[in-house]
């Protein structure tokens, strides 16, 4: 719809028509009402010939601009400004009239879910990703499929937990209830010691052994500390997981019901 390559940006051309078009925009008063027919042809126009450059949230890619900030779209009423707009590009996507008003409906519509998440009672969306490749992820890439099987203890998860919720726990996975790390201390002349890590920093370790006493010591020279997080993989998937990763996984845990 709004190609960047080989034409001018499409926020530029943005800023440009303001002042030609400021008189005839829509005001609080006569704002769009988007249409849910509309609304569901303009989406289907809009993953046709926008979706690659301005991305499946209409928030942008490295190829297009945020369309959701853009001042054309929050002035728009039935494609009363990005219609201009559009035209303005040098190389542009032509749509007829009734596929602009059903666009104009569409972005309406995504212009209000984006403000309504603002508020904190109401968690975004963040069922975005593609199922599939969440799937491929999850089987290969990611190695989660090492600990975690759909069929055993991910069986029901999405049924269990808010897509927001499962988001979080991909991500920092500890809640206070997950299985605590072990640890193990090895001395220089005696038998090494494991148990249920308490506490350990620079200076001391702590743990619980298997007969529920615990113990501490000094880290001072000599004594050698093994920790095993159990989470230790999500830590790591931390440093090379991406966004688009995280929602296609989140979207396909949320279908394992």
């Amino acid at each position: 719809m709004f190609p960047s390559s080989g034409s001018i940006p499409f926020a530029l051309v943005l800023l440009a028509l303001i002042p030609s078009m400021a008189v005839a925009q829509a005001g609080p008063s006569d704002r769009l009402r988007p249409d849910p027919a509309s609304v569901s042809r303009g989406r289907s126009v809009y993953a046709g010939g926008c979706i690659n450059c301005h991305g499946l949230d209409v928030k942008g890619t490295a190829d297009g601009p945020d369309l959701i900030r853009s001042v054309a779209v929050l002035r728009d009423n039935e494609g009363s400004a990005i219609g201009p707009a559009m035209e303005a590009l040098a190389d542009h996507l032509t749509l007829s009239g009734s596929d602009l008003r059903d666009m104009s409906h569409f972005l309406r519509q995504e212009v209000e879910i984006t403000s309504r998440n603002r508020n904190a009672m109401m968690p975004p969306d963040v069922l975005t990703g593609d199922r599939d490749a969440g799937r491929a992820f999850f089987d290969g890439d990611g190695g989660c499929s090492a600990c975690h099987s759909p069929g055993g203890d991910l069986a029901g998860i999405g049924a269990r937990m808010s897509p927001v919720n499962l988001q979080q726990r991909l991500l920092f996975p500890r809640s206070g209830r997950e299985t605590p790390s072990r640890v193990t201390v090895r001395f220089p002349q005696r038998a090494p010691i494991s148990g249920t890590l308490e506490f350990v920093d620079d200076f001391f370790v702590s743990l619980t052994d298997q007969s529920g006493t615990y113990h501490s010591f000094r880290r001072v020279g000599g004594i050698e500390v093994a920790v095993e997080d159990p989470y230790q993989a999500h830590w790591d998937l931390l440093e090379r997981i991406t966004d688009r990763n995280i929602h296609d996984v989140v979207t396909y845990l949320e279908t394992l019901r």
